[in-house]
């Protein structure tokens, strides 16, 4: 999978490119789908192979098992087994990426999630699910989405209701086969863990069409393998109502998901608000009858992070002011390696806001508000909580090219979630 706020520099091709406005074809490329769109299979492929072999190593997961990570949650496309549209070609050996890592996690003692992230049409207009959903240019420079973001892998939306008015059952049906592709392929592998079928399906999903998906994606993975966890995501409502979806005595193996950011809160002036907040958002999983993991969560207090919005976009105002830094240089090989222009005021094209836009070689990342030693106080407080109250839960992300509060590895090499080391504190 591909986010932009993760590998950013994959994406500098990209820059100063012209976008479509009924001119031609776009140049653009801002998340998988339009990746592959534009480069084409050919040149897609190379640059998604040169990601897979680059950007998680074996070396990768080996210091993730020397750091106390039992399982990774592994993000991947519906396209894997059967390749559609711009996929075609572009995303050739997906699998055989995955059989790797697969291997390779197993080597080193790691356990793993699979989940499916994207889905055809995408299940909530991100980026993160393949596809940035809908994108229009307004013109060569300009595109927008977030003002017309609608998800239409369930069924069709009407954005002017924002209500679903037909479901899309070729859809659900390709992706139960995803589902069942995927314990044919890894059902027996030592290193499965758990697989969720679909990752962050968003608030306007019908609860009952979701919820009918589930039951019969957890149906296919208990056929193959009863002993696999079955992880379902909740749609941004952590609330006791999923208690309803598996009886209480055909539960076993279910997990639930949820996602707990607390980037995207009102600006709090010290660490202790967070700590207190945090606390009471998720002791109210205590009413969830499933063990819960925390799918997602990062030590960031703020949306700084380069291209969180999406590819030059933005769509939640800065609670603080960020830190520019240099760009990061690229994690690919060298064939691959794009340089920005260090001496442009503003690297374009430019989505519906300007805010995290390259300026004069410079990237944003989460700003200095806190100092590490308070990002240590939230460290340990986020851990207190998890400990109290969920089963589980996956900093998000392994590695980032420019965030270390985004980064597991290197928040690890820190200090601020290595719990096994002394802490020395003054008062």
């Amino acid at each position: 999978m591909l986010e932009p706020w993760i590998t950013p520099s994959f994406f500098y091709r990209f820059l100063s490119k012209p976008g479509i406005n009924d001119q031609g074809k776009s140049e653009v490329g801002i998340d998988s789908y339009t990746v592959c769109e534009v480069l084409g299979a050919t040149e897609g492929n190379a640059m998604m192979k040169a990601h897979w072999n680059s950007w998680l190593t074996e070396d990768h997961l080996k210091q993730l098992s020397e750091k106390d990570v039992t399982v990774i949650r592994v993000p991947i496309g519906d396209w894997t087994f059967t390749q559609y549209g711009p996929y075609v070609g572009c995303m050739d050996g997906a699998k055989e990426a995955i059989d790797w890592m697969m291997d390779t996690a197993q080597k080193y003692g790691l356990k793993v999630l699979l989940d499916v992230h994207a889905q055809k049409d995408s299940q909530n207009g991100f980026d993160n699910s393949g596809r940035a959903y809908k994108m229009e240019w307004v013109d060569k420079n300009h595109f927008k989405h977030w003002s017309i973001e609608e998800a239409d892998w369930i069924g069709d939306f009407d954005l002017s209701t924002y209500s679903y008015t037909t479901m899309n059952e070729e859809n659900i049906q390709f992706s139960l086969n995803v589902v069942e592709d995927i314990m044919k392929a890894w059902g027996d592998h030592p290193a499965l863990y758990a697989v969720e079928p679909i990752n962050e399906p968003w608030w306007a999903t019908p609860r009952d069409w979701l919820s009918d998906y589930y039951r019969s994606a957890r149906d296919i993975v208990r056929s193959y393998n009863p002993n696999t966890i079955f992880v379902f995501h909740d749609a941004f409502d952590s609330s006791s109502s999923w208690n309803a979806l598996f009886d209480d005595n055909d539960m076993e193996n279910v997990v639930m998901d949820t996602h707990a950011y607390m980037a995207w809160w009102e600006h709090k002036n010290d660490i202790p608000m967070y700590c207190a907040d945090y606390e009471g958002v998720i002791s109210n999983l205590d009413a969830v009858k499933y063990p819960v993991w925390i799918g997602e969560w990062s030590l960031a207090t703020d949306v700084c992070a380069m291209w969180l919005g999406g590819f030059n976009d933005s769509n939640t105002a800065y609670q603080f002011d960020c830190e520019w830094v240099d760009c990061p240089e690229t994690y690919l090989p060298a064939q691959y390696a794009v340089t920005i222009d260090k001496d442009a005021a503003m690297l374009g094209p430019i989505g519906e806001s300007d805010r995290s836009a390259i300026r004069y070689g410079k990237c944003a990342r989460d700003s200095t508000w806190f100092t590490d030693d308070n990002l240590q106080t939230l460290a340990d407080c986020t851990h207190d909580t998890f400990t109290k109250h969920v089963a589980g839960q996956f900093l998000w992300n392994f590695r980032n090219e420019l965030e270390i509060k985004w980064s597991y590895l290197e928040a690890y090499d820190k200090g601020w979630l290595n719990f096994n080391q002394a802490r020395s504190f003054l008062n």
